[in-house]
């Protein structure tokens, strides 16, 4: 059985799931039932139009002519006999929450490479070289201060927040690859139907996640309450201590 297929544009994709298409462009996801799609037709030679049987028409673009062309057809394969004339009333519209778009880190990250080397340039003219070298350098644990100490505040959260309301479910493991490999990742399905992953190289075959119902994106591995406050105190302390090494190796020259 071919692998579902995906049209992509930029940031925007659609999924031609078993019994759904699934449109993503941005936060916002669309879940449309192949029950409630009439026809599927191309708009142009890179657009599809999915036309519901209330006549409400969705508009997808993909990136080339042969993979536009070959999504309509496996659409249109997909639909099935009987059609819901509820239509536009069968589709869901979700907001996952912010996006962060890979462009906006490169930008950002350059930006602030650009700003660093501007300020060790600073420190070299006003100062001595040894203290350009010193500001340059206080660059790794300040960087790794600014992502401990909020990562580990937004993890507390999150348990936080699982504690109070998470449901516990068995992810199972994803199998082999053909070649015999074991998959690096786990699978469940919370209680809206949707699948999850969860990364790990554990050997096991099962793992017990805990999900929020209200967000099926946010989980974690179940652990006991004493591991996990552990675990985000000596992270939140490694950030900390990172922020008052590098920073001190900053800010010292502004003053």
């Amino acid at each position: 059985m071919p692998s579902p297929q995906v049209l992509t544009k930029g940031d925007a994709s659609a999924l031609l799931d078993s019994d759904r298409l699934v449109v993503t462009r941005g936060r916002h996801r669309t879940e449309i039932p192949l029950a409630a799609v009439q026809e599927a037709r191309p708009d142009g030679s890179t657009a599809v139009e999915v036309v519901l049987t209330d006549g409400v028409v969705h508009r997808i673009e993909g990136e080339n002519r042969v993979a536009t062309a070959s999504f309509v057809t496996a659409l249109a394969e997909a639909l099935p006999e009987r059609r819901d004339p509820a239509g536009s009333a069968l589709v869901t519209v979700t907001d996952e929450g912010l996006v962060i778009k890979t462009w906006y880190l490169v930008v950002g990250g350059l930006t602030l490479l650009l700003g660093w080397f501007g300020y060790a340039y600073w420190v070299g003219s006003a100062y001595t070289a040894e203290d350009a070298v010193l500001v340059f350098f206080s660059a790794l644990p300040l960087l790794i201060g600014l992502v401990s100490t909020p990562g580990a505040v937004l993890m507390g959260v999150t348990r936080i927040k699982l504690a109070r309301r998470g449901i516990t479910v068995r992810a199972a493991h994803a199998g082999h690859y053909p070649n015999g490999k074991r998959k690096g990742y786990f699978a469940y399905t919370d209680s809206e139907g949707r699948e999850h992953l969860y990364f790990s190289q554990r050997s096991a075959q099962y793992v017990d996640l805990v999900y929020d119902p209200r967000n099926p994106g946010d989980f974690a591995p179940r652990r006991p309450l004493f591991a996990v406050a552990l675990g985000l105190l000596l992270l939140l302390a490694l950030g900390l201590a990172c922020l008052a090494l590098g920073g001190a190796g900053v800010v010292v020259y502004l003053f």
